[in-house]
């Protein structure tokens, strides 16, 4: 089943076209990672599925047409990180923000209270929910935003370029946790980044330019199309990088993406 499906999506800012009759299928449960240069219409592609931006396009969202009147039922299904969580905070301290889209789908206070406290305690941030949200470090914040968009239990969790602003172990901790929450929750996850090292994670990735799809399908498979990302002027991450040259001279058989297994494979 496809929980994302864009049929049609026409979209332009003043006489710049983004998309021209772009289509596009999620599945349920998936966790795909949509890569491509600034200006490709990775955000513009995000804010149209969240209603911010209004286009000529039939697009549903878990069964459920996008339109003004469903625009509120589609948002309770979908939890969304940005790159500046400065940006998401409104309350004074960490727990009054998590609790907020609690509070607005009226649940009780000692249930809101439960959730926050559960959600809390998987991030890991449950010191800091009498903090002031603004008084955190950096990964702090992101991690705070992460248990913001997850409490309400989100069918689809967006992270917009989220961890560039996360050091490598807040980076660590937060794929562990989309791990989980997708092997066990079956959550469908989509990662937006510019990071090439990113793309590692997750199962799929979607590769936009100019607003089209260039590639789409399996990691396995995508980012073995070496020349299309050097056209583009991606840079391959280094270990599938050194896969492609490894396969090439007949030193391993298929795409490795840690260093340990790939010392393992060619010293067997």
């Amino acid at each position: 089943m496809n929980i994302i499906d864009i049929k049609g999506l026409n979209f332009k800012y003043d006489d710049k076209i983004i998309f021209e009759n772009f289509n596009l299928q999620i599945k349920s449960g998936a966790f795909i990672s949509i890569i491509g240069q600034n200006g490709s219409g990775k955000s513009t592609l995000i804010k149209i599925l969240l209603g911010l931006l209004k286009c000529d396009s039939e697009i549903k969202i878990d069964d459920l047409v996008l339109n003004k009147e469903n625009l509120k039922e589609i948002r309770k299904k979908i939890g969304i990180v940005f790159e500046n969580p400065d940006n998401q905070f409104i309350a004074e301290t960490v727990m009054d923000d998590i609790a907020f889209s609690l509070e607005n789908l009226k649940m009780k206070p000692r249930d809101i209270r439960r959730k926050v406290k559960e959600i809390a305690n998987y991030v890991g941030i449950s010191h800091l929910l009498e903090r002031e949200p603004h008084s955190l470090s950096g990964g702090e914040k992101q991690l705070v935003s992460l248990a913001s968009a997850l409490v309400h239990e989100p069918k689809i969790l967006i992270l917009d370029e989220a961890l560039t602003m996360v050091d490598i172990r807040v980076r660590k901790q937060i794929y562990n946790i989309l791990d989980d929450i997708h092997e066990n929750k079956n959550m469908t996850i989509i990662n937006i980044t510019h990071d090439m090292d990113e793309i590692l994670y997750g199962e799929e990735i979607l590769l936009l330019d100019d607003g089209k799809i260039i590639l789409k399908g399996p990691k396995e498979e995508v980012l073995l199309e070496e020349k299309t990302f050097n056209k583009l002027n991606l840079e391959l991450p280094f270990m599938v990088s050194l896969s492609i040259k490894l396969m090439y001279y007949g030193l391993i058989d298929h795409l490795i993406f840690d260093m340990n297994e790939m010392v393992n494979e060619i010293w067997k």
